[in-house]
């Protein structure tokens, strides 16, 4: 009896070991979250439909969970794409970015900033704009961008990299003014820090009607952990900082840090799901 008891209970450990292993290798990054929220003004009712995604971390083959993402960004009929770097992985090919960027709706507005793993790649990071530019992606360094969606001003300030970049905010908003609708993306979230002394410091410098009026900072770069226990996350990217994912700041701008969709020196997630976020901006 006792020895029945051990072999059901040894089977039982390794059934649940491999649905974890399972879980872990394949559910995680295959079936992503679609996570929604309501952003902008409270009292509108018009609104335009943001969508960020970040850490895709293409390696050398369009696997199926990316096909899989584009047949859903495609669906979602969004006004806006956001990418917050490391479109190619360290390891990667431009030939799955391509492959990608080819199944998305040619009409899709899309910007994209760099991330570590852009610089660190193979491919230099000037031949992955251009890559992302003949796909319709604009890529956006230290620069700012204003897009007219349902006849309002979305602007879309992107920022280099500040591990393996030149990153400069004061470059990216010389030219930019008090804007109702502006979003800032960049792609290690510690970075915002720095922006917000930042912004301080240069509307110090500005008059009433030309202080910079950044609502949202959208960012990546932790993959959610990637790897963690219910929480407990054992290691993050560096210059993470204390941000793992979800929404921070309790003023604007307000900061949103995606889990991202990619995988990064390991092909596992465990309790940090695959993320696409859609956010409905009311205007």
């Amino acid at each position: 009896m006792k020895k029945k008891k051990l072999i059901w209970v040894g089977s039982a450990l390794a059934f649940v070991g491999a649905a974890l292993f399972v879980d872990a290798l394949i559910l995680e990054k295959y079936f992503f979250d679609v996570r929604t929220f309501r952003i902008g003004k409270n009292n509108s009712e018009r609104s335009i439909k943001i969508v960020l995604i970040t850490d895709l971390h293409f390696k050398d083959r369009l696997l199926p969970h990316y096909k899989r993402l584009a047949r859903k960004l495609n669906q979602l009929q969004l006004d806006l794409l956001l990418i917050t770097g490391d479109t190619i992985d360290s390891t990667g090919k431009l030939e799955p970015v391509i492959g990608f960027f080819k199944l998305l709706n040619q009409q899709m507005r899309k910007v994209a900033i760099p991330g570590n793993n852009d610089y660190k790649a193979s491919t230099s990071i000037d031949d992955l704009e251009k890559a992302l530019e003949k796909c319709g992606c604009d890529f956006l360094r230290n620069e700012s961008k204003a897009y007219i969606i349902e006849g309002e001003r979305i602007m879309v300030t992107g920022l280099d990299d500040m591990i393996e970049g030149e990153s400069s905010f004061r470059d990216a908003v010389k030219e930019i003014g008090s804007e109702e609708n502006h979003i800032l993306l960049l792609h290690s979230p510690l970075q915002q820090e720095k922006i917000k002394a930042e912004i301080s410091s240069i509307n110090k410098e500005r008059d009433n009607s030309n202080k910079l009026n950044i609502r949202y900072i959208f960012a990546g770069h932790t993959h959610g952990g990637q790897v963690r226990l219910p929480g407990y996350v054992p290691v993050l990217p560096g210059q993470s900082g204390n941000y793992v994912n979800g929404w921070y700041n309790s003023s604007a701008p307000y900061l949103y840090v995606s889990k991202g969709f990619g995988t990064s020196t390991i092909p596992f997630r465990f309790f940090a799901r695959s993320e696409v976020t859609v956010f409905h901006y009311f205007l």
